[in-house]
Parts: C-alpha cells; sequence; structure tokens
C-alpha cells in the first residue's frame, strides 16, 4: 500500500481545521489553497461564486479530470480535544472537508511533479457552501463552464465514520439522496403570556406542525421506499412574558426517487394547510411556506465505479466495498449536471483500524467527529490513483474527438501580467 504524503500536508490538514470558515465566507481556506496549488504549477482563479476556486495543470492535449473539495465547515463549537482543534468559537470542520481539501492537494502535488504523467488536464474544483447545498449553484451561476474546460469526469470523495481507515466504499448508481429544504413562517399580533386566549400562537403552530411532520415518512411513504423528513431548526424570538409574533420552522426532505419526492413535498404542503387553519391562521396571509433549495440526488456511473474500485484494489491493495446509497446528500451532482459528464463519488474510513462496518459513534457532523490520523494518507492515495487513472483513459476509456475544447478563463487569466511569485487570478466575489 503506497500511502506517502507530501511533507507539507500534515501541516495543511492542522491549520485549516484550526481555521475553519462557514460558507461563503472562505476567503482565508481559498487563498491558502490557491497560495499551496500555486507552488505545485496549477494555474488558479477565484472568486467563482463568491469564495469559490478553480486550479488547472495543464499538461496537453488529452482527458480533462476535475476533482471537487469543499471549502465550507459547520457551526459547531468543538469538543474533539484535539491538539489542533477548531481556533474558531461555534465553527469546526465537522465533516472532514478540511481532509478533503489537504488530501486532494497533496494527491495534486504528487501527481504534478511525475514527469511520466499522462497528458490531459485536472481541474481542481474547491466550492464553497457545499453545507448550505448552495454553493455548487453558486459557482455554476457564475460561470464555471465558462472558467473550467469541458470534462471527461468528475471525481469526490467524502470521509466516513461508519468504516473503518483503511476501507473504501461506494455505490454503482445512485449513491446519495436528493435534499430539498423549505422554510415555514407563521407571523400573528402576539401578546402577553398571561393572556394565551387573545391570538393565535405560532410557537404552538411551530410545535404541532413539528410532530406532524415527523409523521410523514411513517404515514404517507410506502414501507419499501426510503425518505426523511426532520425539521432540524426552529426560531421564534421572544421573551418570558411575549407570546412571540413569530416562529420559523426548518425543513428538510431527503429521498431517492421522484415520485416518493413529490409524494412527500404534497404532504408537507397539505399538513401546513392543514395546521394553519386549526390555529386560526390564514395559509398564504399569516402562514408562508418557502422552498428555499433542492439539490439532485448524486449518480455514480456504474462502469466509472466498477473501475476505479478496481484500481483502488489493484494499486493500493485495499478494500473498496459496495454499500447501499446514503440518505445523505451532495450538491456536487450539480457539478455533474452542469458539465453532463460521468461521476464517482466515493467514501474514506475514517474510524479507527478493524472496526466495524455501521453507524459509531462521534460521527460526522458532530462537535466530537475527528478522523482517524491515518485517514488523510489513504484519501491522498485514493484520490492520486483516481485522478491518474483517469487521466491514462482506465476509467472512462479514450478522449471522444468529437468533443471540441474550449479554452478555461484560467487559462485566458494566466497570460496576464501578474505579480511576482503570483500565480493566482482573482475575479470579483465578494
Amino acid at each position: 500500500m503506497t500511502l506517502r504524503l507530501p511533507d507539507w500536508a500534515p501541516d495543511l490538514y492542522q491549520t485549516l481545521h484550526r481555521c475553519p470558515e462557514l460558507g461563503f465566507q472562505e476567503h482565508r481556506t481559498a487563498g491558502l489553497l490557491a497560495e499551496v496549488l500555486g507552488r505545485e504549477g496549477f494555474t488558479s482563479t477565484r472568486g467563482i461564486g463568491g469564495t469559490g476556486l478553480v486550479a488547472v495543470l495543464d499538461r496537453g492535449p488529452g482527458p480533462v479530470v476535475a476533482a471537487r473539495a469543499e471549502l465550507d465547515a459547520l457551526p459547531l463549537r468543538e469538543r474533539t480535544g484535539g491538539d489542533f482543534a477548531s481556533e474558531v468559537d461555534g465553527v469546526m470542520h465537522a465533516c472532514g472537508h478540511d481532509l478533503h481539501l489537504a488530501a486532494l492537494a497533496g494527491a495534486a502535488a504528487q501527481l504534478a511533479s511525475r514527469p511520466d504523467l499522462p497528458p490531459g488536464r485536472i481541474v481542481l474544483i474547491l466550492q464553497p457552501a457545499e453545507e448550505l447545498g448552495t454553493g455548487a449553484a453558486r459557482m455554476v451561476e457564475d460561470g464555471l463552464a465558462d472558467v473550467v474546460p469541458r470534462l471527461d469526469l468528475l471525481l469526490s470523495q467524502h470521509v466516513s465514520a461508519m468504516a473503518p481507515v483503511g476501507v473504501l466504499a461506494s455505490s454503482p448508481g445512485t449513491a446519495l439522496a436528493a435534499a430539498d429544504t423549505l422554510t415555514v413562517t407563521a407571523r400573528a399580533p402576539g401578546g402577553h403570556t398571561g393572556s394565551p386566549d387573545s391570538g393565535p400562537d405560532p410557537v404552538l403552530f411551530a410545535a404541532c406542525l413539528t410532530q406532524r411532520l415527523h409523521t410523514v415518512v411513517g404515514r404517507d411513504v410506502p414501507p419499501f421506499e426510503q425518505a426523511v423528513v426532520s425539521v432540524p431548526g426552529m426560531e421564534a424570538p421572544s421573551a418570558p412574558g411575549l407570546r412571540a409574533p413569530c416562529a420559523t420552522v426548518t425543513v428538510n426532505i431527503r429521498t431517492f426517487e421522484e415520485r416518493v419526492r413529490t409524494t412527500v413535498l404534497g404532504r408537507v404542503d397539505a399538513l401546513v394547510r392543514a395546521e394553519a387553519a386549526a390555529a386560526g391562521l390564514s395559509f398564504g396571509d399569516d402562514v408562508r411556506l418557502t422552498r428555499v433549495t433542492h439539490v439532485p440526488r448524486v449518480e455514480n456511473d456504474a462502469p466509472v465505479r466498477d473501475r476505479l474500485a478496481a484500481v483502488h484494489r489493484s494499486r493500493l491493495s485495499m478494500g473498496h466495498l459496495t454499500v447501499p446509497p446514503a440518505l445523505a446528500s451532495d450538491d456536487v451532482s450539480l457539478l455533474a449536471r452542469a458539465f453532463g459528464c460521468p461521476a464517482v463519488y466515493w467514501f474514506v474510513g475514517s474510524g479507527e483500524p478493524g472496526g466495524r462496518l455501521g453507524p459509531v459513534r462521534p460521527a460526522c457532523h458532530t462537535d466530537e467527529y475527528l478522523p482517524h490520523p491515518a485517514t488523510l494518507a489513504v484519501a491522498t492515495a485514493a484520490m492520486r490513483e483516481a485522478l491518474l487513472a483517469g487521466l491514462a483513459g482506465d476509467l472512462c476509456g479514450p478522449t471522444d474527438p468529437s468533443r471540441t475544447r474550449k479554452t478555461s478563463r484560467a487559462g485566458r487569466d494566466s497570460a496576464r501580467p501578474a505579480q511576482p511569485g503570483n500565480t493566482v487570478s482573482v475575479r470579483g466575489g465578494t
């Protein structure tokens, strides 16, 4: 098993972990990655979608292979007790995005230093705000397809506490669920808590709605289908003697099949209307239902996924398991759709060596989650071999000569005069 790392990779990972940034605020993170990749020969374009970054290594005509990693962290206060714990109060890399970035940069650097690297382009897409479900869409809307050459393959990986370190896992076909986020806002005149009969209560409406929403999967979705309806947040600013005049409920829905998604969305709408009527509130006036984001499901190209699993097993002597689709979601699906290229998304085990497969604690998205120290080397090797196999044509086959190659904006920007030692072009962003 080849698990070497660039000397700077562990320090980069720890620096990223100490200094997390929330979605669309990742200026320092993007700048640090641009600096590191610039030293390795990549030409970077910053500010795509606000804080996004694209870095390109051009080795001549050949396949164009991209890899995506995420820049953002989560609004959690870290409780890992780690030596390099977050120094930003209330913000933490609890989903491994810092490790994804360091592994991708390390893999890219290892390939850039190879004199025998097959011709083609390596494109690194460092995306903001994955946790918000809007970062990929923002990059696409901001002209990502003009900045990036056409893609032959899109790769992405994610740490998972549900597998021990040294184990990779993926699904042929559907890999991750679609996700919908909605908000329900209720307003009323408010009043004194000592006069509960003086008008509708938005908080009581929100509480009753929350309870009803959690019955959708058990009663409206067939038992042989899979879906999740949850209420991850509720806000109702108030005071001890005040009946809150406004309450907002956030609803999150995960589904695999479009017919199930349609059923769930329809049922949520019906429940909001019914609970509004029961609470004495008018739907459309006092109560508003807003669809905030929709992230399509992640689809792996099955033949490409199978070839990649074989590459990992043969070149790294590393287990690459076939697992069922997960009800997590990732807006990398929007990037694959935007480019119309095959994609593969796999998981990198981050649990204790020799541990069992399945749910464990601490898990991703919790304030105590920290990948096993060996995970960085495993993820770097897995991404390195995936990119190399993509360039060599071992995953998708020869490049179709009928496809017209576009000149990327990154390439055009690199021709502009640059300041000494600076290989980064910056687009106007936030």
